[in-house]
């Protein structure tokens, strides 16, 4: 006998049993009552004491268990004592009459036509498990219940169609849970409040922060006009317009930072030089910190070896969003000095590298700790301070250091200054001959093929390398561009400084078209890209157009030379 078969007759057997005592004249509602008892049957009477033995195992079950026609009315044929406690009735009389002798009316009114949906829907997925289904009842007196119901559908041929249920109360449990649901759901709140408060902050500090260095380079341009005739006057005026652009191309760059790091793809492994990558970055931050008579330092000496493999893009962000927070925040005079140190070797080549930054700066106080590495969040706003940020600095390098595997930790007093410690496993490269570099200087001869669709930064960039000893030729879009390299012949273009975004042919199908020339003198012209488009994204594009090199406008001239060097050599 299968699963079905042995289900289909127990169920028949038990209303066998129930239609035996009604045969016999007994009320089989007063079973359920306990008016009936065990010793009233005589010994010839076995079936009769086997009906009662079985109806009073059912009574006996913990929860509640009921049988009921599967057809149009529904009608309940058996309840145990179980459903009837449930339900806050003393006898069957009182529970047919406030449930009318139905499922249809156990059911609370509102979850009816979804339950039974649900019944029949599992009925019709599975033949062999409990169906499963959640309701609200009402109670004899008035109140609301959650039942948990599991019940199946049994065909047959002698009794007709039947479902019968286990019913258990649920509604401490789910009472509970709607706690827990409040509970996640205040919690929620709470945050999202935090986040907009956060946001409003960010707004109002990035209206302020933004239009202080706008103002600043509308203000020192039209004084550099009102004073043409004194060029020392007006040289100090753009002098000062620039320093205010570059704080406000500070605030943007941080923006996008943040909006790249969120979508980038894990940390790759470049071959570099740590040391040399940091003293770069103090080089480059060094005038920043003359500017404002700040003593700056870096120490090695704790560095045995200096190569490693590591994601470089980000570590150079890290180290430079570190020691420039430093100096920002250092007053006149003060000290930043800059700690490598490395630990002990670990297995298969790796060490722990340390990059402490240190500063004599203003200091954070220790319940702004809590919170230093949260976005848009600074101890102070620039009215306050001073100083002109949005706040994303030192989150851009919590975020970095999380991708790499790391961990960043500080420690300040106010007024005395600040120690960020970062703290990474790195693998450290072989050792390896270096090869001497025989790259000769770029000649300032050099011939550019200089494509822009914006009229003033062709003017612009066109003068500024002139100036540099450099022969420009200009295109207005990247169709023109393709076209002079194709009617060129070799030596008239060394290099190519393309924008991106332009209309009829843009940048990155220029690069490509330009790659795909059958003449290799001209498919293997250095292309840099100068555009505003600097995203993650946008730079992966380029590469896989072949360009060479990706800077970000607006354009970076010690950088822009520095990268001509690189790809321009004469013999």
């Amino acid at each position: 006998m299968n699963e079905p078969e042995r289900e289909r007759h127990f169920i028949e057997r038990i209303l066998e049993l129930l239609r035996l005592l009604e045969d016999s004249g007994i009320d089989v509602d007063r079973l359920a009552d306990g008016s009936v008892s065990h010793e009233s049957f005589t010994a010839q009477q076995h079936d009769l004491r086997t009906a009662l033995d079985i109806i009073s195992f059912m009574d006996e079950i913990p929860g509640g268990f009921f049988i009921y026609y599967a057809n149009g009315s529904e009608d309940i044929i058996y309840a145990n004592r179980g459903v009837l406690r449930i339900f806050q009735c003393e006898t069957m009389q009182q529970f047919r009459e406030l449930t009318g002798n139905s499922f249809r009316g156990l059911v609370h009114p509102e979850d009816l036509d979804a339950v039974e949906e649900s019944i029949w829907r599992q009925i019709t997925a599975s033949q062999y498990d409990l169906d499963y289904v959640e309701y609200r009842i009402r109670r004899r007196d008035g109140s609301i219940r959650f039942v948990e119901d599991y019940g199946h559908f049994v065909h047959s041929p002698a009794v007709g169609d039947v479902f019968y249920v286990f019913l258990g109360d649920a509604t401490d449990e789910r009472s509970q849970q709607q706690m827990e649901q409040k509970r996640l759901l205040a919690e929620a709140l709470e945050k999202s409040n935090l986040a907009i408060q956060a946001k409003n902050t960010f707004l109002s500090n990035i209206s302020h922060d933004m239009r202080t260095p706008l103002n600043a380079i509308f203000g020192y341009t039209s004084l550099a006009k009102l004073n043409l005739h004194d060029p020392d006057c007006a040289r100090h005026y753009l002098e000062q317009a620039e320093i205010a652009s570059h704080e406000l191309l500070d605030m943007i760059t941080q923006v996008l930072d943040m909006s790249t790091l969120s979508s980038a793809a894990g940390p790759a492994e470049d071959e570099l030089d740590l040391c040399r990558m940091v003293e770069e970055l103090c080089d480059f931050l060094l005038p920043q910190a003359q500017e404002k008579d700040i003593l700056f330092s870096l120490d090695t000496s704790r560095i045995r070896h200096s190569r490693i493999y590591a994601d470089q893009a980000k570590l150079r962000q890290l180290v430079l969003n570190l020691i420039n927070n430093a100096i920002t925040y250092t007053n006149d005079g003060g000290r930043v000095s800059v700690t490598l140190s490395e630990g002990d070797e670990l297995p298969s080549s790796y060490a722990i590298y340390r990059i402490a930054v240190s500063d004599t700066g203003i200091g954070i106080n220790e319940k702004s700790l809590e919170s230093i590495f949260e976005p848009f969040t600074r101890e102070k706003n620039s009215t306050l301070s001073g100083i002109h940020g949005i706040g994303l600095g030192l989150t851009i390098a919590k975020q970095i250091v999380d991708m790499l595997g790391g961990t960043i930790d500080v420690k300040s007093r106010v007024g005395e200054g600040s120690t960020f410690t970062v703290t990474l496993r790195m693998r450290i490269q072989p050792a390896t001959i270096i090869p001497r570099d025989d790259t000769v200087a770029v000649k300032s001869s050099c011939r550019i093929l200089l494509v822009d669709d914006n009229e003033i930064n062709r003017e612009i960039e066109t003068e500024l390398l002139e100036r540099m000893g450099f022969i420009i030729d200009s295109a207005e879009n990247g169709q023109v561009a393709l076209d002079k390299v194709r009617r060129s012949a070799p030596g008239d273009y060394d290099l190519i400084i393309m924008d991106l975004q332009m209309p009829v042919m843009d940048g990155w199908r220029s690069s490509s078209e330009i790659r795909a020339l059958p003449d290799p003198t001209l498919s293997h012209i250095p292309i840099i890209a100068l555009s505003a488009n600097a995203m993650v994204s946008d730079r992966r594009k380029s590469q896989q157009c072949g360009i060479n090199v990706h800077l970000s406008k607006p354009m970076d001239l010690p950088q822009l030379l520095d990268e001509i060097d690189k790809l321009v050599k004469y013999r």
